[in-house]
């Protein structure tokens, strides 16, 4: 849903006005959506890419090619698409990406005949000392803790924005024209705040004429006092280098609420303008020092310390490495600055990681997006048996399903897609929204309730390509998959005992459920706890790593305001549901002609308020307030852990597990389970 159409007509216009606008936001993250949106839309016309794995890799490309648009980096375009947003990344991606990060940065030129191609061309003349290195690093210590502050800031405001009270209180338009009224009002005292947030960059980023009869290459240099009116260098009184101060200040402040609300929004060009706004406040005092205590012998230039400052704030919010060195030496132009760039960015990233996460982990945590990180180590001694899901709502062709009967079946449950056998036999697996374009279809056709859908029009719109797995494949085979191929579930097919089948169906491993194993420390041995651990103590005995106590708090809350505002996760499990055996629970969810779907299914409809779901100990607290737990009833074959399958027979018989509190329909997750 991200990626329609229709996303992408409201969000060129957003983007548009957002920038125009003088907020304090990029454009670099909007043109990556946009381009992502293009490239689904170009998917839907060619047959190759319907599969997930092919359209994933267009999507690679589409984010090289959007940085590229955005700032006229192609090189630097491709390592943020290998470095940042792919997890599988083969060398025909690298060349398909290369290739359209090209054709973006040609359509650029073409599109400014009259002007550089990059944003923040300049010139240099000057070489840096290695004894200037020193305060190069510590430019990239400062940048670090400035992300890492933003970082902290900005993710708490977005969990205080995802509570229920203000989301009752507080509507979306509201938000942001508070937002855009604030940012005027405080962007207006200070010359340079007033103008867009690129002009400002450039003016601090260029060099004054060492000619004092040159004139300045930028007006706004001579207009906030960085450049005398002939171009000579202004001395850095305290005027200057408040105004320099205060506005990395405001910035800072504008940028930490800016991004989150409804508007387009990146975080490129104003992590960008407050590193050069610090760069600028340190060239210009070592500058005005060195002129009275002559400690280094080589003239210095404050344009240098101004980019250098610039990335290090960058590399402190986003935890960027070679791709932001490249990115910063095709802006710039700055190819003797490599060294000072390469410095500053990997100081920033340590002292950042030292503190928290950065602020794309961040927010995959907030919103319960299902995310593997590579320096995840683990051990895995599970099968894919042991934390399967089963009672599976299949569509079983050989029961002959009427076309009321899939109509009911839609209305009856929510989930994004639907299983489909024959008998015993597993077929493949149909997205919902693809069963109802077909019922439409039929509907159209003069197909009547009582008529049988026919095969030949159901299998064409089934993924008959799905990832298939043993049960006894180990988790570690699983993890690769769901890490390098980016599959949101993996379905567990095998033989029955006493059977000669060996296609039936027994379960289902979505990512959302791999996660929540993993990070409660119920399968694997990790010596180390995720990187996007949120210190909060868990049922394991393994140490996680701890972000800060007052963010953990922060996102605890965040976590169980979207859980329970969760329409349809999983309802509520009753005792007689809980121990039902695979047998009984496939012949209950079956999708028969003579016997619909029974009202008791429609439990979870009646929210999570009077449902029991898995809850995480830490969020206990914040859950009880907002949904009044219910009573545990054990089942009749007495107590099980929670969420721990049982096996008998090696897999012929499991016990239902609770429901997975990360699963939501809003988030894209296709759910399979019985309510």
């Amino acid at each position: 849903e991200v990626t329609t159409a229709r996303t992408l007509l409201i969000k060129v216009p957003g983007l548009i006005l957002a920038v125009a606008s003088g907020l304090a936001v990029g454009h670099e993250g909007p043109m990556v959506h946009v381009s992502v949106c293009w490239a689904q839309m170009l998917a839907r016309l060619s047959p190759q890419y319907q599969h997930e794995g092919k359209r994933r890799e267009l999507y690679s490309a589409a984010v090289a090619a959007g940085v590229s648009a955005a700032f006229g980096t192609p090189v630097g375009g491709v390592l943020f698409s290998l470095e940042e947003v792919s997890s599988h990344f083969p060398s025909r991606t690298l060349l398909r990406a290369f290739i359209a990060s090209v054709v973006a940065t040609l359509a650029l030129s073409v599109s400014k005949l009259t002007g550089p191609l990059t944003l923040f061309s300049v010139r240099y003349t000057v070489t840096c000392h290695p004894s200037e290195y020193v305060i190069f690093a510590l430019l990239g210590i400062v940048g670090g803790l400035v992300g890492a502050l933003f970082n902290a800031i900005n993710i708490r405001w977005n969990a205080f924005r995802a509570k229920p009270y203000f989301k009752e209180r507080v509507r979306p338009v509201v938000e942001v024209a508070v937002v855009a009224f604030l940012s005027l009002v405080t962007s207006w005292p200070l010359a340079l705040t007033r103008p867009l947030s690129p002009e400002g960059i450039h003016a601090m980023f260029d060099t004054c004429s060492q000619n004092a009869n040159e004139t300045t290459r930028n007006r706004l240099q001579a207009k906030v006092g960085l450049c005398g009116p002939d171009g000579s260098y202004n001395e850095a009184d305290g005027p200057l280098l408040g105004m320099l101060g205060a506005a990395a200040c405001v910035r800072f402040l504008q940028m930490a609420f800016a991004i989150g609300p409804a508007v387009p929004a990146g975080i490129f060009v104003p992590s960008l303008f407050i590193g050069a706004c610090l760069g600028r406040f340190t060239g210009g005092a070592v500058k005005a020092l060195n002129k009275n205590w002559q400690f280094l012998s080589h003239q210095i230039d404050p344009g240098v310390y101004s980019m250098v400052g610039a990335a290090s704030v960058l590399g402190g919010v986003c935890r960027m490495t070679i791709s932001l060195v490249v990115i910063m030496l095709e802006l710039t132009g700055g190819l003797d600055y490599v060294v000072p760039f390469m410095l500053c960015v990997l100081l920033a990233k340590a002292v950042g990681d030292a503190v928290n996460e950065s602020i794309y982990d961040l927010q995959i945590v907030l919103k319960g997006y299902p995310f593997l990180h590579e320096e995840l180590d683990v051990t895995f001694t599970e099968r894919c048996v042991d934390i399967m899901e089963t009672g599976l709502t299949k569509v079983d062709i050989s029961l002959k399903p009427r076309l009321s009967d899939m109509q009911e079946m839609l209305s009856a449950f929510t989930y994004r897609g639907f299983p489909i056998v024959d008998g015993p036999h597993f077929l493949g697996y149909v997205r919902r929204s693809k069963l109802t374009d077909l019922l439409v279809s039929l509907e159209k056709a003069g197909y009547c309730d009582a008529d049988e859908v026919p095969l030949d029009e159901l299998m064409p719109v089934a993924d008959v390509t799905v990832m298939r797995m043993v049960p006894d494949a180990p988790l570690s085979q699983a993890h690769q998959v769901f890490k390098q191929l980016g599959c949101q579930h993996i379905f567990v097919v095998g033989g029955k005992s006493g059977t000669e089948i060996n296609d039936a169906l027994l379960g289902i491993l979505t990512k959302k459920s791999f996660l929540r194993f993993l990070k409660d420390g119920r399968v694997g041995h990790m010596p180390q706890g995720p990187s996007t651990e949120l210190g909060i103590p868990g049922p394991s005995d393994v140490a996680p790593r701890v972000i800060s106590g007052e963010l953990a708090s922060a996102m605890e809350v965040a976590h169980s305001v979207y859980n329970a505002e969760d329409v349809f996760t999983d309802g509520a499990h009753s005792p007689e549901q809980s121990d039902r055996s695979e047998t009984t629970a496939d012949s209950a969810e079956e999708v028969s002609p003579n016997r619909p779907p029974k009202r008791r299914y429609l439990r979870g409809h009646q929210g999570l308020r009077g449902s029991t779901k898995y809850r995480h100990p830490a969020t206990a607290k914040v859950q009880a307030a907002i949904a009044p737990p219910a009573k545990q009833a054990e089942s009749p074959g007495g107590p099980t852990r929670s969420g721990q399958a049982t096996a008998s027979n090696g897999y012929g018989s499991s016990q239902h597990k609770e429901s997975d509190p990360t699963s939501s329909n809003d988030l894209g997750e296709d759910v399979f389970r019985d309510s």
